[in-house]
């Protein structure tokens, strides 16, 4: 038995206007000080406004913030786009396990494998996307078509709910 109680499903919990410009940006891989001189804040209000984005939503990370944005519909999702060459199952794996939130810690004891193999699999990814940091590759897996709203089990338990079709 866990010591942490289970998370319930989420429930959509609209963020703000502050919180979807600085998601915005998160998602588009601007680092913590080039977003708090673009909105002039501070990086703490960031920091802080980006946790509170995650207990919303019920996701841990700035990289499962971001895809629980596209999934519950408070960001833009992307334009897809095609990417030269195919990827593998190892790189659609590290892909979906970031964006379900896990650390590279959870990622390799999921995978069953080492946290540097981990780690190494995660730079890989990153440098041959050309993506700035882990929410910028959540974002690049939409454009690539890897992650969609399919990807609803967060490691955090939570069960992201898509907005409701018309």
């Amino acid at each position: 038995m866990s010591a942490r109680p289970a998370r319930p499903a989420a429930t959509h919990l609209d963020l703000t206007p502050a919180q979807v410009r600085i998601a915005q940006k998160v998602a588009a891989g601007k680092s913590t000080g080039a977003i708090a001189s673009d909105l002039t804040i501070t990086a703490g209000t960031i920091n802080v406004q980006m946790k509170h984005c995650g207990q919303k939503l019920g996701v841990s990370g700035r990289a499962a913030v971001v895809h629980a944005c596209y999934v519950t519909g408070q960001l833009k999702r992307p334009e897809k786009a095609a990417f030269p060459g195919a990827f593998s199952d190892a790189e659609i794996e590290t892909w979906q396990m970031i964006a379900a939130g896990a650390t590279s810690k959870d990622y390799a004891d999921r995978a069953r494998i080492s946290r540097d193999e981990a780690l190494k699999r995660i730079k890989a990814l990153r440098e041959r996307v050309r993506a700035d940091n882990d929410p910028h590759l959540v974002t690049l897996g939409w454009t690539y078509e890897v992650l969609d709203e399919s990807l609803v089990e967060m490691l955090s338990g939570t069960v992201l709910r898509a907005p409701a079709q018309l």
